[in-house]
């Protein structure tokens, strides 16, 4: 989501005539784009802001901007306190009325072309916003206190946009909310806007990110089952494989709901690969929760998975955590050893088969699958084609073009 809402902010100092630099010193303009989803993002965010003001005491006509989450959650007022040479705070529910911060530095939109394709990962990749914030209360989230509750944007909208960016060169389109699935547009479900989306020309692969175990329907599996363009990867996160802990978190299903939701989609799609979050150290964590977890690892068959220690988002004493940080920081350990060696097993299943890759440069591309895949020559630039698998390194699959 913040990749996104980057990416429309960069476009709209492109059409004033600005260009990205990955030089501080020749910048005219720094955006920082923060993130609170845990103390350490808010952190860092914070310690970045301190070190422009060197920036801005050698470039004092240059414009800082700091927007997003931590802005939201922080308060313009307290930012501009703590630093003054901050020219303007933007947070993430008004992240959509940026123009309005640049339209008082620099003025209107210049009417200059801004480029659609992702301006910070594959240009054959492109995201799409389709919903803002979350309404669901999962009690460790503090989403929907920096991004409100869940807004829907119209289907025509989320059409056009799409549609723009393919026409620009991107191949593939990533469907963005924190409940992606939830959306909504009167009678329109999620999947048929999926189907609309798939409908449009020029597109070779549709992806979405993240949905949510609650929003999965007979209509998706469905879907899923009959268009080959729609990836066959899921990031769905879970969270903990505790059902203890997963009624502590409200996250409104049990393990054995959220195995038997995979179980069907991969009935309908063999083969289908699943990613997830887990989070360590939540609350009232047993070592027997934490085992729960463990087992999970093997038995959801993940490729990989995000694992994070818990990280207060409130001052309420009940949700501070109840183990040590050094009990954490092991139980993240074992974890991520346990995520590694499942990872391991999942990529070398994979050797021997037949993958259709898109590739983004002569010799690298994705799965449809989200997997990594190298070959020594032989792929074109947006472009897909089916790879013989035969190797796997690290978190990367190697192959030849067929």
């Amino acid at each position: 989501m913040n990749e996104a809402d980057s990416e429309n902010i960069a476009a709209s100092f492109r059409r004033r005539g600005f260009e990205l630099t990955d030089e501080i010193k020749k910048a005219d303009a720094v955006v920082v784009n923060t993130c609170t989803v845990r103390q350490r993002a808010e952190d860092k965010a914070i310690s970045q802001i301190g070190r422009l003001r060197l920036w801005k005491e050698k470039r004092p006509e240059g414009k800082l901007f700091v927007v997003g989450c931590a802005a939201q959650k922080l308060g313009g007022k307290y930012l501009k306190n703590r630093f003054p040479f901050v020219d303007e705070v933007v947070g993430a529910k008004a992240i959509e009325d940026f123009e309005d911060a640049l339209i008082a530095q620099f003025g209107p939109d210049g009417g200059a072309e801004a480029a659609h394709q992702n301006m910070f990962r594959s240009p054959q990749t492109a995201y799409v916003t389709i919903m803002r914030g979350c309404s669901l209360k999962c009690s460790y989230c503090i989403v929907p206190a920096v991004r409100g509750p869940a807004v829907f944007l119209p289907a025509g909208e989320i059409l056009a946009d799409a549609a723009a960016k393919i026409k620009a060169g991107a191949k593939e389109i990533v469907l963005l909310g924190q409940t992606v699935n939830a959306w909504r547009g009167g009678k329109t479900t999620f999947s048929e806007l999926l189907n609309k989306v798939l409908a449009l020309p020029g597109l070779q692969r549709l992806r979405f990110m993240s949905p949510h175990p609650l929003y999965f329907d007979d209509s998706f599996t469905a879907l899923l089952a009959r268009e080959k363009k729609l990836a066959r990867y899921l990031h769905l996160p879970v969270q903990s494989g505790s059902d203890r802990i997963l009624k502590a978190m409200r996250r409104g299903y049990t393990r054995a709901q959220y195995l038997g939701l995979l179980k069907k989609l991969r009935a309908a799609v063999p083969g289908m690969t699943v990613s997830t979050d887990f989070i360590v150290g939540y609350p009232g964590e047993t070592e027997e929760d934490f085992n729960d977890t463990l087992s999970m690892v093997a038995e959801g068959g993940f490729t990989m998975a995000y694992c994070f220690k818990y990280s207060p988002r409130t001052d309420r004493p009940e949700m501070a955590a109840t183990i040590s940080g050094t009990v954490m920081k092991a139980r993240l350990e074992k974890l991520l050893a346990a995520v590694k060696k499942n990872s391991s097993l999942v990529l070398n299943e994979r050797i021997g088969k037949i993958e259709e890759v898109l590739f983004e440069t002569e010799t690298y591309g994705r799965t449809s699958g989200n997997f990594s895949l190298r070959v020594k020559a032989g792929g074109t630039p947006g472009k897909m084609a089916e790879v013989l698998v035969a190797g796997a390194e690290k978190n990367t699959l190697n192959g030849k073009v067929l």
